[in-house]
């Protein structure tokens, strides 16, 4: 039996997601066929819908994983803001074909907004909330803050990441760090 927890499962769902990264490495994801999925990862149709619903269920299951991925990078108060910013961009640089394909996905999908949910939780104890502020001025500013990013992002990656990681952090903190919150 093919279940969720057992290691055919498993290793068939990272053959999917495997196969499907890779050919993004070329390819839009609205042009690539569940198809030629099944055909790079070495599968059958059936076992692809045994585990996603379709091609959008599958990128939404990856950004998931790399949701939970991010969210660690952001440990608020634990470290230094630059820092997990490097690390930030460093990990859409070196996941780029599947942000590209995420940003341009034009809805929040269920792990962006629980990664926001996260980062408004952890975002009260913050010099970026300003004092005395509100919950629902620390959801607004989250949500600023998180719709400026993705942008970011999204542009940083149109132009095939020509800027560093350390560069990108750098104008991220000075844009939000110019700021008064009072």
């Amino acid at each position: 039996m093919n279940i969720k927890n057992n290691n055919r499962y498993k290793v068939n769902s990272e053959k999917i997601e495997t196969a499907f990264l890779s050919l993004l490495y070329n390819r839009k994801y609205e042009d690539i066929s569940i198809g030629e999925i099944c055909q790079k990862a070495g599968i059958n149709r059936s076992t692809f819908y045994a585990h996603y619903d379709d091609i959008n269920d599958l990128i939404i299951t990856i950004e998931s994983k790399f949701a939970s991925s991010m969210s660690s990078i952001f440990n608020f108060g634990l470290r230094q803001e630059h820092e997990a910013f490097v690390e930030m961009f460093t990990f859409v640089k070196n996941n780029k074909y599947f942000y590209k394909a995420f940003l341009s996905i034009p809805y929040a999908t269920l792990a962006e907004t629980n990664v926001k949910n996260e980062i408004f939780g952890n975002l009260k104890d913050t010099p970026y909330v300003g004092k005395n502020s509100t919950d629902l001025e620390i959801f607004y500013r989250a949500s600023f803050f998180g719709a400026g990013i993705k942008e970011i992002c999204r542009l940083w990656l149109q132009r095939d990441c020509k800027e560093t990681p350390e560069q990108m952090a750098r104008l991220l903190l000075k844009e939000y760090s110019n700021r008064d919150l009072k």
